[in-house]
């Protein structure tokens, strides 16, 4: 098993993707810490946990520093440390521009970029006596390349890139890889949210099917970045998307 002994915690586990990435973690044997908003998150680690490394589940709001808090010593208290960080939670509201109000975007900064700053700062300090430390972030191709109607989005999936190559650079030398992974138009109940005409315009940019990608698809990639697969990769920022044309 590709994980066996390792210690992960992973944000925005309920569903979609961060889900996938607590399933195959699971399979590969990691001993998890997973967190979510709502309370999907404490029957995945039920399940998870069944024949398998433990699995603990905090549920909570990373824009709220007491559940950061809670991460943090949940992943002392019970591994004594930390190997892999997958920086997952994420949520989308879509605007034009001139259409945007500013509560929202500002909210997704918060999830999707100021979070992402924060619990990595923690992460770092629970990694010291890790052999092989890993972080891996969410981006979005919305970052990477842009998408007409979620510009604030972008913007922000935009800042994850640019903190990943940041704090690539910045840990090298403490041995800590970063990461990111940059899906497409992904099937999760995020881009199900979306107005179907918007929903069908990104499944025909697909070139590889002409269907979105599944969560699976971008957690396999995750296990990459998390094992020893990829020691000598850290800095990138890589694409799951079908070569989705944006």
């Amino acid at each position: 098993m590709l994980l066996k002994d390792r210690r992960a915690l992973i944000t925005g586990a309920s569903r979609g993707i961060g889900k996938a990435v607590a399933e195959v973690f699971a399979e590969q044997g990691a001993s998890l810490v997973i967190a979510g908003r709502d309370d999907g998150i404490q029957q995945l680690a039920a399940t998870l946990s069944k024949d398998r490394q433990p699995v603990f589940a905090v549920q909570g709001d990373l824009t709220d520093e007491s559940h950061v808090h809670e991460l943090v010593a949940t992943c002392r208290r019970e591994f004594g440390g930390l190997d892999i960080l997958v920086n997952n939670a994420g949520v989308l509201t879509q605007a034009l521009i001139g259409m945007m109000s500013l509560d929202p975007v500002r909210h997704m900064f918060e999830v999707n970029l100021l979070a992402v700053i924060n619990l990595t700062q923690y992460a770092v300090r629970l990694m010291a006596k890790s052999s092989s430390p890993s972080i891996i972030n969410l981006a979005s191709i919305a970052g990477t390349q842009g998408i007409e109607g979620v510009s604030a989005y972008s913007a922000s999936k935009a800042g994850v890139v640019g903190f990943t190559h940041s704090a690539a650079k910045e840990l090298a030398t403490r041995n800590i890889r970063v990461n990111a992974i940059a899906p497409g138009f992904i099937d999760t109940d995020m881009t199900r949210s979306l107005p179907d005409d918007w929903y069908q315009r990104r499944v025909e940019g697909v070139r590889m099917g002409k269907q979105a990608g599944s969560p699976r698809d971008v957690a396999n990639c995750a296990l990459f970045l998390a094992s020893n697969l990829s020691t000598y990769v850290t800095g990138q920022v890589i694409g799951v998307d079908g070569g989705l044309a944006v």
